[in-house]
């Protein structure tokens, strides 16, 4: 069973069971990760059909929501380690923006560091295939409908590519 910090008004509040409904105004966090592997190039991962939240679909490279008593930086490193079976080393993870949307609070970060497609160890409940791409063929699929699109992508994007 998995337990979440739970927020309103930027404090900690207490802690709930990660299937039990948030109300107004109570939000968790959520980290996204970005792995940066080559100039333009960037890992991105299928969602498992098993996952509640846009099953089957193409996404950013990591994602999950924090345990209880976590850091993002950690929540970030376990959820790297558990769906793609990789370990981030800290010195290589920016975090970019934080976005508060509906019931949660994201973190988004930008990690530059080095992987082949081999070193890849998927978790099959979370995710189903894992690709390296440019960023125009993560557009082309957001344009064909198989790439989750989030508001946040063109300024991300423009920004860590401009570094």
């Amino acid at each position: 069973m998995e337990y979440w910090d739970i927020y309103r008004n930027g404090k900690k509040i207490g802690m709930k069971n990660s299937r039990e409904e948030l109300e107004p105004g109570e939000y968790h966090i959520i980290v996204e990760g970005w792995i940066q592997v080559g100039q333009e190039e960037f890992i991105i991962q299928r969602r498992s059909y098993e996952k509640k939240i846009f099953p089957g679909w193409w996404t950013c490279s990591v994602s999950g929501s924090l345990l209880s008593k976590e850091t993002p930086i950690e929540g970030l490193i376990r959820e790297t380690k558990e769906e793609l079976g990789i370990d981030l080393f800290e010195e290589n993870i920016r975090l970019y923006e934080k976005i508060r949307d509906g019931n949660a609070l994201f973190y988004i970060y930008h990690i530059c560091q080095e992987f082949l497609l081999e070193d890849l160890k998927l978790d099959p409940k979370e995710v189903m295939d894992v690709n390296i791409v440019k960023v125009s063929e993560i557009y082309r699929m957001i344009k064909e409908n198989s790439f989750v699109k989030l508001d946040y992508y063109d300024a991300f994007f423009r920004d860590v590519l401009e570094d």
